[in-house]
């Protein structure tokens, strides 16, 4: 065999061994699957405890606080719950928040706007930049979605 064709058929075998190598360490990887969410968490059910929000924040109760996550990527999911209710003044909230209320109630009242409120059942999205006051009912517990960065980026301004 000559020279060069010795030189092209090692190349080959270098780029498909290499690329055997590729695939077999891609394949023995988990394949990418749905995530279930915790039943046993959005009843409420081994929740752990977290620390309260900020006094200057917090007008009213919010004392006995409990959260998990259920997933984290591009978005972060937790479920929140408090055992007493109470009332937190938010000044300018730092990202978008999907919620679904599995238990209780909420009132979102803007600076200047009228009130809402949502029953377990329903859905809502709190926008960045709310201003206003945010009520929960005694033994409220939510599902929320938010985006996994904005969250590292705005958590310090409840803690």
């Amino acid at each position: 065999m000559a020279a060069n064709a010795r030189h092209a058929l090692c190349s080959c075998l270098t780029v498909a061994a290499a690329s055997l190598v590729l695939c077999t360490s891609h394949a023995s990887e988990a394949p990418v699957a749905p995530v279930a969410m915790d039943a046993t968490l959005l009843r409420g059910l081994g929740l752990q405890r977290v620390a309260p929000y900020r006094k200057d924040i917090t007008l009213s109760g919010l004392q006995r606080l409990s959260a998990s996550q259920l997933f984290e990527g591009a978005i972060t999911i937790d479920v929140w719950e408090t055992q007493d209710g109470g009332t937190l003044l938010l000044k300018d909230y730092p990202f978008d928040q999907y919620v679904h209320v599995l238990h209780g109630s909420t009132t979102l009242t803007p600076a200047g706007g009228r009130a809402r409120s949502f029953a377990a059942g329903d859905s809502f999205v709190l926008p960045r930049g709310f201003r206003g006051t945010w009520t929960v009912s005694k033994r409220f517990r939510e599902i929320l979605i938010i985006e996994s960065k904005s969250l590292k980026e705005g958590i310090s301004q409840f803690e």
